[in-house]
């Protein structure tokens, strides 16, 4: 605690300057402006380097420090952000953007580096050109690249087949900007909302020499914030990402809190246990022990699906097994309290939207149960001939601490051990070691999240392919549904092809969906308007306001 008390103190200072040199002034922290606003990552940002980023702290701290041409509402629908307006052409190829001129970099940890107030440094379109071509550049192999290859000459870049330079992001001016595309694709918008299309100034990457995105001197927003201090020592304990009001931003629009805090802890139980204190102002979880505590509030989402994977070298593994496993569950009797859980038959979690509809109720999952246990007999027995054994050992199911309440997954365990002899056990271990011993294959099944960065079915899809954990022989089948959709003329196309690509993955029993999961923002009473994104995690805090009693 005596690390928090320093870093509260020095938080209330760098409010104390704000206030004096103008950019707080005149505000009500009655009317919740000015605030200080605490909140805890768990882990480290593996970089502040929009193109390359991949963890969830990266993703929050970026969601606060750059603004896309466009951005998600709280309620998860499409807002311009830098775009001022865009058009798209009727074969869905061509999409062009007027940005608006009043959007800035602010630097606020070197000045010497220029791009402060004097400078008024404006966002052009060349920022997220550059962005996009380091994006593909094979200099850089990001990691976000794939999702962007519909972008006309994007996979030969990435590739090394032709220049980075000649993919189809262009500025026609300062302020216009063209994407051409190979072929439609229904979730591009969506798809600009993300980190990886943030833009990237060129003449601040080549003064950082390498170290874009590493350190707090190497790093520049054009959001709500700016960096003003990054602390992390893996061996220390005061570690802590400071942000500051980029000035020139609020001028345009209000951003209302004077400055963040987010302590970098290593556990989800750190973070909540830092919340709990009173320490941090919001905590975001898939636990729903606060939910009702009076001196919380919340808001959650069906943003995950809950289900069960396995190591391709167990012996649970045999096709016939894993769907003598599936036959087995009568999902209708699972006896489930609360709303924290809902049973699931499908992989597309509920808050995800098709055309802005909930998938669920375009797709009723129902027509993927399927309960048979003559059927789950036969092919149990099947696959023990096939594995030339007469009976299965007893295994363990690897689970994340924190991930639900265990009891309802007892139920399904139990329902094995009734109908199948199969003995499980419940196997709960921490967040770094269950994903550490999932990378090393030292299970046999685990119960795994399926999620995506945003509320789009093919986002969820896409980070579930490219998992390394997880394993589908019809992966391939379920890309090329994928490139379909996208170019869908329609909703009823897209649906179908949406439950085709379901049922692709169900068909290979690579994961069994058990339960669909929210997950929360809890935050303290009279903290009000934090954006919450139910799938990435991020929370934005620009209209963050404490509303005092």
């Amino acid at each position: 605690m005596q690390r928090l008390r320093a870093l509260s103190l020095l938080a209330a200072l760098l409010t104390l300057l704000l206030c004096c040199t103008g950019c707080g002034s005149g505000e009500n922290p009655n009317a919740g402006a000015g605030h200080s606003f605490s909140y805890t990552l768990v882990g480290n940002p593996d970089t502040l380097d929009p193109q390359l980023a991949q963890n969830a702290s990266a993703k929050t701290v970026l969601a606060n420090l750059f603004e896309g041409l466009m951005t998600l509402a709280p309620d998860g629908s499409l807002q311009n952000g830098v775009a001022k307006s865009y058009t798209v052409s009727d074969d869905g190829l061509q999409y062009q953007f007027k940005l608006r001129e009043d959007c800035y970099w602010y630097n606020a940890a070197d000045s010497s580096k220029g791009f402060g107030s004097a400078e008024k440094v404006q966002v052009t379109a060349h920022d997220f050109v550059f962005a996009f071509q380091r994006l593909f550049d094979p200099v850089y192999a990001s990691p976000l690249r794939e999702a962007f290859y519909c972008i006309k000459y994007a996979k030969y870049a990435s590739d090394g087949w032709t220049s980075p330079q000649k993919i189809g992001v262009t500025a026609s001016s300062d302020f216009e900007l063209e994407f051409t595309l190979d072929y439609p694709n229904a979730g591009f918008l969506l798809l600009l909302t993300t980190t990886a299309a943030l833009p990237c100034n060129q003449t601040y990457f080549n003064s950082t020499k390498g170290r874009y995105g590493l350190d707090e001197m190497s790093v520049i927003g054009n959001g709500s914030f700016a960096m003003q201090r990054w602390l992390y020592d893996p061996y220390g304990k005061y570690n802590v990402i400071q942000l500051v009001r980029n000035p020139l931003n609020h001028a345009v629009h209000r951003v209302y809190p004077a400055d963040l805090s987010f302590y970098i802890e290593e556990t989800d139980a750190d973070a909540a246990r830092i919340f709990t204190e009173g320490s941090a102002d919001c905590y975001v979880s898939t636990q729903n022990t606060l939910l009702h505590h009076a001196d919380y509030h919340a808001q959650g989402a069906y943003s995950m699906t809950l289900g069960l994977i396995v190591n391709p070298e167990s012996q649970f593994a045999e096709p016939n097994i894993l769907s003598a496993m599936n036959l087995t569950l009568d999902r209708s009797k699972l006896k489930l309290s609360g709303d924290d859980i809902r049973t699931a038959s499908g992989i597309l979690p509920p808050a995800v939207t098709l055309l802005n509809k909930s998938c669920r109720e375009l797709i009723a999952d129902g027509a993927y149960q399927r309960y048979d246990l003559e059927e789950a007999d036969r092919l149990y027995h099947k696959g023990l001939r096939k594995l030339r054994i007469p009976e299965l050992n007893a295994g363990r199911v690897l689970c994340c601490a924190g991930m639900m309440d265990y009891e309802a997954l007892r139920q399904v365990l139990n329902e094995w051990e009734s109908e199948l002899d199969l003995h499980f056990t419940i196997e709960e271990v921490t967040e770094k070691e269950y994903e550490t011993r999932l990378a090393a294959k030292d299970y046999a099944l685990a119960l795994y999240a399926v999620t995506g960065p945003n509320h789009d079915a093919s986002s969820v899809f896409s980070e579930l392919l490219a998992d390394k954990n997880f394993t589908c022989a019809n992966a391939a089948e379920v890309r090329t549904l994928m490139e379909q959709a996208a170019s869908a003329g329609n909703r009823n196309d897209c649906v179908n092809i949406y439950r085709q690509a379901e049922e692709a993955i169900l068909a290979d029993h690579c994961f069994i969906p058990l339960f669909y999961k929210q997950r929360y923002l809890i935050c303290k009473k009279g903290i009000e308007d934090v954006a919450f994104n139910p799938f990435s995690g991020q929370v934005q805090f620009t209209e963050a306001k404490y509303l005092s009693e």
